[in-house]
């Protein structure tokens, strides 16, 4: 059985997100982390779809290959996973460092799927660049930290009405 590099990197991805999940997931607020992988897995299969159709961006090799054109892997498990841990580490902080985090994660990310759309066949740019996924992943996750900041508003005013 030859699964090949793709393979390989594919089977590492989960795992090393599953092991994330696991155990550097503070499950204290289990709820909220709950509503970001649902909002983040929502949003980016949303916004990921289009942009495959409009082929701006192509999986060559991916998951479940008859049934969607989009990383499946990264849109609904890995980026949720990591905005999980984005939206915990800037959970009790100000505007300046959740923007610096936000920037700080999308940089990191960016700088595995450069070298992974250079030299491997799971992902490859069209009408994309490496600033694009920068952008996109910083607004992203800046969506989901509000997202959250509303809906934990939301429970805490709703809760005794």
């Amino acid at each position: 059985m030859n699964i090949g590099l793709e393979g390989m990197i594919t089977i590492i991805a989960a795992v090393i997100s599953l092991l994330l999940f696991i155990f550097a997931v503070d499950w204290r607020y289990f709820r909220d982390w709950i509503v970001v992988f649902l909002f983040k897995g929502l949003l980016d299969f949303i916004w990921g779809s289009p942009v495959v159709n409009l082929n701006l961006i192509q999986y060559p090799i991916r998951l479940l290959p008859n049934y969607y054109q989009t990383s499946i892997l990264f849109e609904l498990w890995v980026f949720p996973i990591l905005c999980i841990l984005y939206n915990q580490v800037t959970r009790e902080r100000g505007f300046w460092p959740i923007l610096y985090y936000a920037l700080l994660f999308s940089a990191g990310i960016t700088a595995i799927e450069y070298p992974l759309e250079r030299y491997t066949d799971l992902i490859k740019y069209i009408e994309w660049s490496w600033f694009t996924t920068f952008y996109t992943l910083t607004i992203t996750f800046l969506m989901s930290r509000s997202f959250i900041a509303f809906y934990r508003w939301g429970c805490d005013y709703f809760r005794y009405k």
